[in-house]
């Protein structure tokens, strides 16, 4: 287990800590980040965290890369963009906390224009990689996390439904950062015996 695979888990243990509350808290009535803090200490120690989070992810991609793909480029493909996707939102997350101070203009109509479109692609690059690495069985802990928001996400809508208040990403979220974390803390594949490191 590398730093960036240990640090990526616990910024992703963080943040889904920290989407679950702000679920739940909408659940029952408040949010606990609202339009009103948008330039306050914890939007921005929230942006700081999520920024820092999306980086480590991609940071694991990128040095799981290898042993991710095991030579299946369309595992490689969707890793790249998955680890591209969650650079560019690490980068509009840190971006946001200068943004948020001008409300209201073109700048931050556009910001929030990509980063609502990078979010989304998060999720479709994550369950689609998922589902690629469903059959490894070195990978299927963070590969089945990946695929559950096909799960959580009609989930949520229909617990929103039923009770207002109560949809929220931060499920799908948990499962995606966790689901990515895991894929750099699987061990390496052992190296056949008798082959020097």
């Amino acid at each position: 287990m590398t730093r960036i695979a240990t640090a990526a888990l616990g910024a992703a243990a963080l943040s889904s800590l920290l989407s679950i509350a702000d679920a739940v808290a909408g659940g029952l009535g408040d949010h606990l980040l609202s339009e009103e803090d948008a330039t306050g200490w914890a939007t921005t120690g929230t942006s700081l965290l999520l920024g820092a989070t999306f980086a480590l992810l991609a940071a694991v991609l990128a040095q799981r890369g290898r042993d991710i793909d095991a030579g299946r480029r369309s595992v490689r493909a969707v890793r790249l963009v998955l680890t591209a996707d969650l650079t560019l939102l690490a980068v509009l997350f840190i971006a946001g906390i200068l943004v948020a101070r001008y409300p209201d203009t073109v700048l931050y109509r556009a910001w929030g224009a990509v980063s609502g479109t990078g979010f989304l692609l998060m999720f479709v690059a994550g369950v689609i990689l998922g589902a690629l690495l469903l059959r490894r069985p070195e990978l299927r802990t963070g590969a089945i996390l990946l695929t559950a928001p096909l799960v959580i996400i009609p989930l949520t809508i229909a617990a929103n439904a039923m009770a207002p208040g109560w949809g929220h990403p931060g499920y799908a979220e948990t499962a995606l950062y966790l689901g990515v974390a895991l894929l750099g803390l699987e061990p390496v594949p052992a190296r056949p015996v008798g082959v020097a490191r």
